[in-house]
Order: structure tokens, then C-alpha cells, then sequence
């Protein structure tokens, strides 16, 4: 019995670290949605396209950074 506990208690672990990686990725596009939202005002200068830009990296670091703690955590699955 004390077998199917620890592994019960392995399982709610792997589910809490897979929340919170689901959650760095929702955080992730929330920021890529709001980079998106800066040009869909129409305006090409070179200001909106900065800002764009400064946005959109933000959201690909938070998506890299959400993509490593995945793959992390599935290796660390198999082990």
C-alpha cells in the first residue's frame, strides 16, 4: 500500500508542476496577444514597431523559458 501512495503523491507533484508550466505558456500568450494588439492600431511608424518588436521578445522569452521547464519536467517524468 505504501507503493501506491508514494506514487500517488509522485503523480500530484508532476500535476502541479505541469499547472504551473501551463500557466507560464498562458502567460506567454497573453504578452504575444498584447504585442500583436500595439499594431492593429494601423500605424507603421518606426515607434510602434519598436515597441512591437520590445513586446514580442518578451513574449518569446517567456515562451522559451515556459518550452525548457517542459521539457525538463518530461525528461524528468521518464526517469
Amino acid at each position: 500500500m505504501k507503493h501506491s501512495l508514494t506514487r500517488q503523491n509522485a503523480d500530484c507533484s508532476w500535476d502541479a508542476e505541469i499547472a504551473l508550466n501551463t500557466q507560464m505558456f498562458r502567460n506567454a500568450d497573453i504578452l504575444d496577444d498584447a504585442a500583436f494588439l500595439i499594431i492593429e492600431v494601423g500605424t507603421t511608424s518606426s515607434e510602434i514597431w519598436q515597441r512591437f518588436s520590445q513586446a514580442k521578445a518578451l513574449a518569446d522569452e517567456k515562451r522559451n523559458a515556459a518550452y525548457h521547464v517542459w521539457i525538463r519536467i518530461k525528461r524528468q517524468m521518464v526517469d
